[in-house]
C-alpha cells in the first residue's frame, strides 16, 4: 500500500563542517536558475529562492542514492553531506541575528507534522528537531486529513503574519499523508532613508506597446548605492540597522526586461552589486504589492530532481524504507513596498507520497517600466527574495 508524506515549508534553513559562507554560492546559483525558470510565466513575480532551497534541503536529509544526488544537483551544492545541513542552519541563525535591528524583523519558524503512529528514523527526527528546530506534532491525516491541513495552514499564517493564509489548498492532503515539514519566513524592513508620503503622487507606469497604468510613485533625492551596466540601471536601498538591502534592476529600454532576465546569472549579479558606488540619485519608485503561487514539480524535475517524484525515489533516510516519493511542491510568496519599507513573506510546501566620489549630477532613476528586484543580505550575499514588477496595482 502506498502512503505519502507532505513537506510544507514557507522557509527553512539546513546546514556541520562547512562554514555558512560555503553554501551561499550554491544557493545563489539556485536563485538565478529558479528566477530564469519562473520568469517564463507572465505577470508580476515574487518568490524566495532561499525558502525553496532550504525546504528541499530539509527533505534532502532523508534522501539516499540517486535521489539525493539529483536533489543536490538541483540545489547546485557540491558538498551535500552532514556539514551542508549544519552550514545552512548556521546561515539561518546568522541572518536572523543580523536582520533584527533598527525596527526590522526577520522571523523563521519550522515544524514537523507526523501521522500518529508513523515511525520515523531516529536520526532524521533528531536532525529536523535540533538543526532545523522543528518540534514534532502528531496529526491524524488518515481520519481527519482536512482538519490536519487546516491546522498546518493556521500555523503557516501565524508565522507569516497572515500573509500566507493557505499554503495547502483543499484536497492537497489525504489519508495517505504521513509526514509534513513546515517552515515560514517573514520579513519587515524599514528603509534607512524613508520616503516622504507627501511626495507620493500618481504617475503613469509603462506597460509596453504604448499602454500605461496608473501607479503611486514615491520620490526622493538622496544618496544611494547606484550603478549601471550597458543595458540597465541598478539602485540599492538599504534597510535601517541591518545588512539587508533591496536592489532594483531597471532596464534602460522600456521593453528590456525579458533580455535582462536572460542575463541574470549569479556571477553577473555579484559583479553588478559589487560595483555599486555612493551617488546622489533622483529616485522615483512605484509603491506596489505582489503575490505569487507556484507548483514547482516540473521546474525541480528539469533541474535534476525527477527521480524524487517517481517510483525510483529513495527517501529511506526518513523511515528506513523505500516507500516514499515526492508528490507535490508548492511555493507562495508576498511582497509590499511602501514609503516606510518592505514587508515580505514566503512559504514552500512539498508532499512526499509513500512509495566616495567627486561631485556628480544626480542620476535619474525612474522605475516607470517593468523591472526586477532582489532582497539580499549584503554580508553573506545570499538572496532571500527575488521578483519583478510588470503591472503595478
Amino acid at each position: 500500500m502506498t502512503h505519502h508524506l507532505t513537506l510544507a515549508i514557507p522557509f527553512l534553513l539546513a546546514g556541520a563542517l562547512l562554514a555558512s559562507s560555503d553554501v551561499t554560492p550554491g544557493m545563489n546559483r539556485f536563485a538565478a536558475a529558479t528566477y530564469r525558470q519562473l520568469a517564463q510565466t507572465s505577470g508580476n513575480l515574487i518568490l524566495s529562492p532561499f525558502c525553496i532551497s532550504t525546504a528541499v534541503s530539509m527533505l534532502l536529509y532523508g534522501a539516499r542514492g540517486q535521489t539525493a544526488a539529483g536533489m543536490a544537483a538541483a540545489l547546485d551544492q557540491i558538498h551535500p553531506g552532514p556539514g551542508y545541513h549544519a552550514a545552512v542552519a548556521a546561515l539561518a541563525a546568522e541572518l536572523t541575528k543580523q536582520a533584527n535591528g533598527g525596527g526590522n524583523q526577520l522571523a523563521i519558524a519550522n515544524g514537523l507534522w507526523v501521522q500518529q503512529g508513523f515511525p520515523l528514523a531516529s536520526e532524521f527526527e533528531q536532525t529536523i528537531r535540533t538543526l532545523y528546530q522543528a518540534p514534532l506534532t502528531s496529526l491524524d491525516f488518515h481520519a481527519h486529513a482536512d482538519k490536519a491541513r487546516q491546522e498546518i495552514n493556521s500555523w503557516t499564517a501565524q508565522h507569516t503574519n497572515d500573509r500566507i493564509p493557505e499554503l495547502f489548498a483543499p484536497g492537497s492532503m489525504d489519508a495517505a499523508t504521513r509526514l509534513v515539514l513546515t517552515s515560514a519566513i517573514y520579513f519587515y524592513g524599514k528603509w534607512r532613508l524613508p520616503f516622504d508620503p507627501s511626495a507620493t503622487r500618481p504617475e503613469p507606469f509603462q506597460l509596453g506597446a504604448g499602454r500605461t497604468a496608473d501607479a503611486k510613485f514615491m520620490h526622493q533625492n538622496a544618496d544611494f548605492l547606484y550603478g549601471e551596466t550597458p543595458d540597465a540601471q541598478i539602485l540599492e536601498m538599504r534597510y535601517q540597522g541591518t545588512p539587508l538591502a533591496f536592489d532594483i534592476l531597471l532596464p534602460k529600454a522600456t521593453d528590456g526586461l525579458a533580455a535582462l532576465e536572460r542575463s541574470i546569472q549569479p556571477e553577473a549579479l555579484s559583479g553588478w552589486f559589487g560595483a555599486l558606488t555612493n551617488r546622489k540619485v533622483d529616485a522615483a519608485i512605484p509603491k506596489f504589492r505582489a503575490e505569487s503561487a507556484f507548483l514547482l514539480r516540473d521546474m525541480l524535475s528539469r533541474m535534476g530532481m525527477a527521480d524524487a517524484f517517481g517510483a525510483a525515489a529513495d527517501f529511506s533516510g526518513i523511515d528506513g524504507r523505500r516507500d516514499l516519493y515526492l508528490g507535490v511542491v508548492v511555493h507562495k510568496a508576498f511582497v509590499d513596498v511602501s514609503e516606510v519599507g518592505t514587508e515580505a513573506a514566503a512559504a514552500t510546501g512539498a508532499a512526499v507520497h509513500f512509495m566616495a566620489m567627486r561631485r556628480q549630477e544626480p542620476a535619474a532613476f525612474r522605475a516607470d517600466h517593468p523591472f526586477a528586484f532582489f532582497i539580499r543580505d549584503t554580508s553573506s550575499g545570499v538572496i532571500l527574495f527575488e521578483g519583478r514588477l510588470v503591472q503595478p496595482n
